[in-house]
């Protein structure tokens, strides 16, 4: 899959969008590197090519210049891992804070057809929960959070 999805996407919303210039290389593998992952599919893409990014009210977390504390994407993933209850598990990377404390997931252990899953956790469901599949892709992902705004 190529950024130019997700440009494709962005184009069909017609609301207020925000976002980076895109992380650097050095950026998304020193992410990598800390959070214990690989970035795969759309979701790289995403952060090469935006960084981060605000659709509406929505703020996606992310990586790169100009980028408040709580849309840093590592941050905000090890914090969920170490300072919430329950703990993120370590093959779970935060990107999207639904306002009420469940966090929006890309599920890092497995890549489908290029991409990885995008999972829902439960702040409320406990440490032994299964993450709830949302799409199959964080571009899937995207379209939704679009048509929903």
């Amino acid at each position: 899959m190529s950024a130019g999805v997700i440009r494709t996407i962005l184009q069909d919303f017609h609301g207020q969008i925000e976002h980076g210039s895109g992380a650097t290389t050095e950026e998304i593998a020193d992410c990598e590197r800390q959070l214990g992952v690989r970035f795969a599919g759309s979701f790289a893409d995403y952060l090469q090519s935006y960084g981060w990014l605000s659709v509406g009210t929505n703020e996606i977390y992310g990586l790169g210049a100009e980028i408040g504390l709580w849309r840093r994407l590592k941050e905000m993933t090890l914090s969920e891992r170490t300072e919430m209850y329950p703990p993120l598990p370590s093959y779970l990377v935060a990107f999207y804070n639904d306002g009420f404390g469940n966090q929006h997931c890309l599920d890092t252990r497995y890549v489908v057809d290029g991409e990885q899953r995008i999972v829902f956790w439960n702040h409320e469901a406990g440490p032994d929960q299964t993450p709830k599949f949302i799409a199959g892709s964080f571009a899937d992902w995207l379209r939704q959070l679009i048509a929903a705004e």
